[in-house]
């Protein structure tokens, strides 16, 4: 797809979701929260107000196109620049992609606005969705995830815990811990006790591996990891850098879906060649092309080169 993709990006590899193309319904960086390890940047835009804030029939016009260039999708995820259910035409979006192919459809949200039941009743045809919670507790909450001020941790759980009952889907929780703030034993023991009335079906534990919005959010050690997926239970699992690639390599190394790519995240030259399906000589020449022509930037972040869009 040579035209400027707006709404689409990747296929992004994940452990969780294999090779998943990625859906935008939100500008950047339109968030209720302002989390502290955001690999997206900084929330300018702390918003909850609910509006079509991009175009659905734009959205979907886009991801016709594009899937159709990577018939190896696993999922399409609805995900991005920010808290995707803030578009109040999220409900119509997961529609109109499920009309149109087979791949599941998963949706990444921050989870902060489940209590509202018009927010719940958009996701119900989703295949998948994954809610974060950093945190159990108000202290930990306003120093991880940096909300809004008017949400309330407590009712983002209650809402969580109604979506669970609702919803006739998968759903994943996902928590990122972050080094001397969210991992210590009180507050991961107050979590387990939360996850044990919530019933996910799975529990994805992550830490800092991209350059975050905040210096201070430092990973967690990967035995330190280990030792709360054993207080958080069977359910619970560490995710990881997804290290398969495309069944072909068969794109030509398109300037538009690297910045589209780079838009979102920032990535190592390794993550690039399988989330874009590149080969590795052709898209080192693409971004030393784009480099050159000051569309992205390059820095080292726990000794690997990232590149990222300016």
């Amino acid at each position: 797809m040579s035209k400027e993709r707006k709404y689409t990006f990747g296929p992004v590899p994940s452990r969780r979701l294999g090779l998943s193309l990625g859906v935008d319904v939100i500008p950047n960086k339109l968030c209720s929260l302002d989390c502290i390890y955001c690999e997206v940047g900084v929330t300018d835009k702390r918003g909850l107000a609910r509006k079509e804030y991009l175009p659905a029939n734009e959205i979907l016009a886009e991801v016709k196109a594009v899937i159709a260039e990577y018939p190896d999708l696993d999922h399409i995820t609805i995900s991005g620049s920010g808290e995707p259910t803030l578009n109040s035409k999220i409900g119509d979006i997961i529609r109109g992609i499920k009309a149109m192919t087979k791949v599941p459809v998963a949706v990444l949200t921050n989870g902060t606005l489940l209590d509202d039941p018009q927010v719940r009743l958009d996701l119900m045809e989703a295949d998948i969705v994954s809610p974060s919670l950093d945190a159990v507790t108000t202290d930990v909450f306003l120093k991880v995830d940096r909300p809004n001020p008017k949400l309330r941790i407590e009712n983002i759980i209650d809402g969580i815990k109604q979506f669970r009952r609702e919803y006739k889907g998968r759903m994943w929780i996902e928590i990122l811990f972050v080094k001397g703030m969210n991992d210590h034993d009180e507050e991961v023991f107050k979590m387990k006790q939360v996850l044990d009335e919530i019933q996910p079906e799975k529990i994805h534990l992550n830490t800092v591996i991209r350059p975050p919005a905040y210096a201070v959010a430092q990973p967690v050690e990967e035995s330190r990891l280990k030792e709360i997926q054993k207080i958080l239970g069977e359910r619970s699992e560490i995710v990881g850098v997804f290290k398969e690639t495309h069944k072909t390599i068969e794109h030509n190394a398109d300037g538009q879906s690297i910045l589209a790519l780079l838009k979102r995240r920032a990535m190592t030259l390794e993550q690039m060649t399988v989330s874009l399906a590149m080969k590795n000589d052709d898209l080192s020449a693409s971004l030393k092309q784009l480099h050159q022509g000051k569309f992205i930037k390059s820095y080292m972040f726990n000794g690997e080169e990232y590149y990222q869009a300016l």
